[in-house]
């Protein structure tokens, strides 16, 4: 998943955050300007966290889905509202029986408009308030801090957290805080739950039980801390992976730190920038192995890109060959910011090129999953972002689909037949419903195509679903323990099209 946009409220001096999006890859995370002025590191981290677990566990779209709702009915009070006013306004004191039931239409409208508003506001807090709760703790969860996210809630409790905009009622469910100032009865409709009940909760405390001191809480939280970083290092066992899928663990920023580190001071520099993120793209795409094929590649980027931009790329491509074809990946998602700061033309143009590039000579398993990624990351620069329809909801919708996908991860990087099948096997055999079905029992032939169109279609599966399949291609890479660039990187891939973002799983002695 790439890192969602940081937008500032500058106008909203309160303490106070939300995320917002319809997927993980076109979320964005708001915070106002008192979270930076009064919020200190590990206060700030706790709550960008919490906003964190909102994209991870999909309550944007249910948040989204709230505000369409809540809008919808109150449509329905403003016609009765509009067509009342409208009526009583007409002047005319000789109307018939039917202007008569117009006007009892009109407040029938209303009556309904109050009461699904009434009815729509307490299913939004009820809702709210649990998914605030799970936020919270999935915020202890990646900072391993818990300290962090309850010292923002107790300077939220004295500082406030109420917005002055005027549209602050409409999303008030998806903030940290409550963005409204609630009198009495409007509590029955907040959508937070009450800032001592989180703070008790995120410290495992009863009610009544004392708040700790703040000797004990810098005790505490240096405790977390040093058990959130003393984890032992485990194997890539598939059980491991997909429980890491949508997870942050301080391990993973340790690793991620590492990459960085790895990369050339040139390269990490080059990310930033969009003209050099497209030359990093380029160099990217660039064979490696086959000189008359990169001869082409070159004459070909010659011929549709500035000779500047050209030479950048030839530059960079010489620092990028030396890396582990690990980094290679990452590498390509550090750049996606940066691409997407250029105009929806600017995309589009980059997505030719590439494929103009890859379509220079056979297309290899890298350059397959590096367009899968790009196009997938990138498609938000394309058109304005809508929800992701969920068409399918059962395995049976997307069972060939499934087997597909599997043969094409079975087949990637094994030679003997015996081997390919124990590995297809394997993962067919994590499938929900598989004793309802006939499996085939070796993989069945695919070509990039088809593997395509099957992945298009498992993206508009339920997540649910989405679970399922990527458990079963884990356990497909994986039941040997040893893995393939090209397996550990068509895993990526695949994960991070179907938005269930794996964190690096894979050691040196992991990938023969």
């Amino acid at each position: 998943m790439r890192g969602p946009s940081v937008y500032l409220l500058h106008l909203e001096p309160s303490i106070n955050a939300f995320a917002a999006g319809f997927s993980a890859n076109t979320a964005v995370i708001g915070v106002t300007r008192g979270c930076l002025e009064h919020l200190n590191r590990d206060e700030l981290q706790g709550v960008i966290g919490h906003e964190f677990s909102h994209i991870l566990n999909g309550d944007m779209g249910l948040n989204l889905r709230l505000v369409a709702l809540l809008h919808g009915i109150l449509f329905i009070y403003q016609t009765g509202l509009l067509i009342v006013y409208f009526r009583s306004d007409s002047g005319d004191d000789n109307e018939d029986n039917k202007d008569q039931s117009l006007w009892v239409f009109g407040l029938a409208l209303m009556a309904i408009g109050v009461l699904g508003l009434i009815c729509g506001r307490l299913i939004k807090a009820a809702v709210s308030r649990q998914r605030e709760f799970l936020a919270d703790a999935s915020a202890v969860q990646f900072t391993r801090n818990s300290e962090g996210i309850s010292g923002a809630l107790e300077k939220l409790q004295r500082m406030g957290s109420h917005l002055n905009s005027s549209g602050a009622e409409a999303a008030s469910h998806m903030f940290f805080g409550n963005a409204l100032q609630l009198s009495f009865w409007e509590g029955l409709f907040a959508t937070h739950p009450p800032l001592t009940e989180r703070i008790r909760s995120i410290r495992g405390l009863k009610p009544g039980d004392p708040m700790p001191s703040a000797v004990s809480n810098e005790m505490h939280s240096h405790e977390s801390l040093a058990m959130g970083f003393a984890g032992n290092t485990t194997e890539p066992l598939a059980e491991n992976v997909v429980a890491q899928v949508g997870t942050v663990a301080p391990k993973h920023f340790a690793d991620a730190q590492e990459l960085l580190s790895s990369l050339p001071k040139s390269l990490r520099l080059s990310v930033h920038n969009q003209q050099s993120a497209m030359a990093i793209v380029f160099a990217l795409v660039l064979d490696r192995t086959n000189t008359q094929m990169r001869d082409r590649q070159i004459a070909w980027l010659r011929q549709v890109q500035p000779s500047d931009l050209v030479e950048k790329t030839l530059s960079l491509s010489s620092e990028i060959n030396l890396l582990d074809s690990g980094i290679r990946l990452p590498l390509l998602d550090l750049t996606v910011p940066a691409l997407r700061q250029g105009s929806p033309r600017d995309c589009q143009r980059l997505c030719i090129c590439v494929q103009g590039l890859i379509t220079a000579g056979a297309v290899s398993m890298w350059e397959f999953v590096f367009q899968l990624v790009l196009w997938h990351r990138l498609q938000p620069c394309f058109a304005p972002p809508s929800p992701q329809t969920v068409q399918f909801t059962s395995i049976e919708q997307i069972w060939s689909d499934c087997i597909l996908l599997l043969s094409a991860l079975a087949q990637v990087g094994q030679s003997q037949p015996e081997t390919v099948a124990y590995a297809f096997r394997s993962g067919v055999f994590r499938l929900p419903g598989i004793g309802q079905h006939e499996a085939p029992q070796a993989p069945i032939a695919c070509n990039f195509a088809d593997v395509k169109k099957s992945i298009d279609r498992l993206c508009l599966a339920s997540p649910k679903l989405k679970q399922a399949i990527v458990d079963a291609c884990a356990h497909t890479v994986l039941v040997d323990r040893q893995v393939s660039p090209n397996q550990a990187n068509l895993l990526r891939g695949i994960a991070m099209t179907l938005d269930c973002p794996i964190p690096p799983f894979l050691t040196k002695a992991a990938i023969r």
